[in-house]
């Protein structure tokens, strides 16, 4: 099979249900006939993997997969920031050198999208003064200092914990094969016995400094420079010594004094900068950390103020923010066009936030920045969203003792998103007039014209009924977006600003013509099309699958409209190759629809018969019957 063919099953067993050659057209950029030749090719030379159908399309059979041992399990890196960290880890921790042609047959990438990648690393490298990777033949390799190798892996896995920095169990889950809590515990005893202590909040990023030495001096990766000898005349050294001493005697890792003197040192400098952070970035980060949670509710009508996570997250990445914009220091962001792409409302208030930090330190932020800021909005956005609950009874005709087992698993399971209002031995229809349900687990077979969903568990709840009841969650998820899109989107989007087949030769002349049918149905301000050419200029509003949201600074609308454009021909838009534009025109005082739109947008991203259909759509009446569809 080519690279393609696994990419093929790869789809298949990633999506887990049924996709149409369509579908697998799009995301692989190739025609439908080229997937029907592939699948046939497949199926030859692995009879019966893929299951065809004219309605549904394609799936793949698992226990045929499994047994072909195609694909191992979860351990392929998917996505470009994936990959990305999948290469630097195999070059810290696994092999010296990588072949390209074998890690091309590894990850299932073409030589294309493996130069791209190689690319990102290289800019994140360029952070890095005596970090750089080596080409040689069809080989790379990673040549520099332990000091800054470990400083890489420790700038990697602080992104990985998507803002919640202040969460101990979230970084031990960065290192599966260390148990560091264990270590964290340790150390804790340590400090304890000697009176010493530390700013809490540098204590996070000082557990993931602990984990990444461990992790290297696992594979006999130690420092070789020495420091001053007064170092060790210190309690920072004191510690340092009986840590290491004492992790060494149930890990694998012969105690170094270099490595016993670098982190005397890392905890001497943590002492000696409290009082500079303290005074010059502290109460700074501070102030700008209160007028982003105020101008955010002001602006979104999104409320963070009672996330003290949020709050103390930022306000650590602020005060290493200001430290990097003092020292010029800049940072490269290899998740930046996934939460682009996934978040695309979190990114816009990670510029608004950005517009503030820079107001108050009169220094322009890069747009890598603004993608460490939208983790941690992300993350508060997420914990802020997951307290939508939905209601549902459950049926379980099987005496008491059983109901409780089952009750109770499932509210410990999804107690933060499902309420279970009832639990009763059968059904009847004027349940669903007193109860305003949105669910109906059943342990019993229900036969019904029931116009909510019904999800069949056994008894006792396994790990099957648990993914069908997560799956029906996440269903009512998207139709809660789809649905309250639907209600907003059709007063918003008319035939004056719909253009079909529009012919322009790049994204300005776009804008221009769409702003200027605006100004002419007098639905917007005389700054509207200068605010949103400023908002170009800080990040492309393009994405993938052909997409673009062009979109002002602020809020210059005199009628909230959504102008839709569907090119003649796709153009060049940042990144991406573009086709459909929709250019977003919101009132102030209607800005909840901002939050709407993103959050229908994040949903139905990644799907792309929908995305491709949209696409077709002539007039403002048919784009409006795609997203009142249930395939929306």
């Amino acid at each position: 099979m080519n690279k393609r063919q696994y990419k093929i099953i790869e789809k298949l067993n990633e999506k887990g249900q049924w996709i149409t050659g369509k579908e697998l057209a799009l995301m692989l950029n190739v025609s439908d006939r080229t997937i029907r030749n592939d699948i046939e090719a497949i199926n030859n030379e692995y009879p019966g993997l893929i299951l065809s159908n004219v309605r549904n399309g394609y799936c793949v059979k698992k226990d045929l997969l499994i047994k072909s041992n195609l694909i191992a399990k979860n351990d392929i890196p998917q996505t470009a920031q994936e990959r990305c960290k999948y290469i630097i880890v195999e070059l810290l921790f696994k092999k010296n050198r990588l072949n390209l042609i074998d890690l091309q047959d590894e990850i299932f990438v073409s030589e294309f999208t493996l130069k791209h990648d190689l690319k990102t690393i290289v800019k994140t490298l360029d952070n890095y003064k005596d970090l750089e990777l080596i080409k040689d033949g069809n080989y790379i390799s990673l040549v520099g200092t332990e000091v800054s190798k470990r400083s890489l892996y420790r700038q990697m896995l602080a992104s990985e914990t998507q803002g919640d920095f202040v969460n101990i169990n979230k970084i031990a889950e960065l290192f599966p094969n260390l148990n560091l809590i264990r270590v964290k515990d340790e150390l804790e005893n340590i400090m304890q016995e000697y009176d010493y202590s530390i700013r809490k909040e540098s204590y996070p990023m000082l557990i993931i400094h602990v984990g990444v030495a461990i992790e290297r001096m696992i594979n006999a990766n130690y420092i070789d420079i020495k420091r001053k000898h007064e170092i060790k005349e210190t309690i920072e050294y004191l510690i340092a010594a009986d840590f290491f001493k004492k992790i060494s005697s149930f890990l694998r890792i012969e105690i170094n004094d270099n490595e016993v003197e670098l982190f005397a040192s890392l905890l001497l400098g943590r002492r000696a900068k409290e009082f500079i952070s303290s005074e010059v970035y502290s109460k700074l980060a501070e102030e700008i950390t209160a007028m982003i949670i105020e101008g955010i509710k002001k602006q979104y009508d999104i409320d963070f103020s009672n996330d003290s996570f949020f709050q103390n997250g930022l306000n650590i990445h602020i005060q290493n923010l200001l430290e990097r914009l003092a020292n010029g220091i800049a940072v490269s962001n290899v998740y930046l066009n996934e939460i682009k792409k996934n978040y695309p409302l979190v990114f816009e208030m990670s510029i608004f936030i950005g517009r503030i930090i820079e107001d108050m330190v009169d220094i322009k932020i890069q747009e890598d920045e603004l993608g460490y800021l939208a983790i941690h909005i992300g993350a508060a956005y997420d914990r802020l969203n997951t307290k939508r609950y939905y209601h549902a009874i459950l049926i379980q005709p099987n005496g008491r003792m059983l109901s409780s087992i089952c009750y109770k698993k499932i509210s410990d399971k999804f107690g933060d998103r499902l309420v279970i209002d009832e639990v009763t031995d059968y059904y009847e229809d004027n349940m669903l007039e007193r109860m305003n349900l949105d669910l109906i687990l059943t342990t019993v077979h229900l036969t019904s014209n029931l116009t909510i969903p019904v999800v069949n568990i056994s008894m006792f709840v396994n790990s099957n009924d648990e993914y069908k009841i997560s799956k029906a969650i996440n269903e009512l998820d998207s139709r809660r977006s789809r649905d309250l899109f639907y209600s907003c989107v059709k007063e918003l989007v008319s035939d004056e600003c719909y253009f079909y087949n529009l012919e322009c030769e790049d994204y300005q002349e776009v804008i221009n013509i769409m702003c200027d049918k605006l100004y002419a149905n007098k639905r917007v301000k005389s700054n509207f099309k200068q605010s949103t050419f400023e908002r170009e200029k800080i990040a492309h509003t393009s994405f993938n699958y052909g997409f673009a949201i062009p979109h002002p600074l602020d809020y210059a609308t005199l009628k909230s409209t959504i102008g839709i454009a569907i090119l003649k021909k796709p153009i060049k838009w940042g990144d991406y190759m573009v086709k459909f534009v929709l250019l977003l025109a919101i009132k102030d005082d209607e800005k909840n629809l901002l939050k709407v739109f993103f959050d229908w947008f994040g949903d139905i991203s990644d799907n792309a018969m929908l995305m491709a259909n949209i696409t077709e759509a002539k007039s403002a009446k048919q784009f409006i019957q795609l997203i009142k569809g249930k395939d929306a």
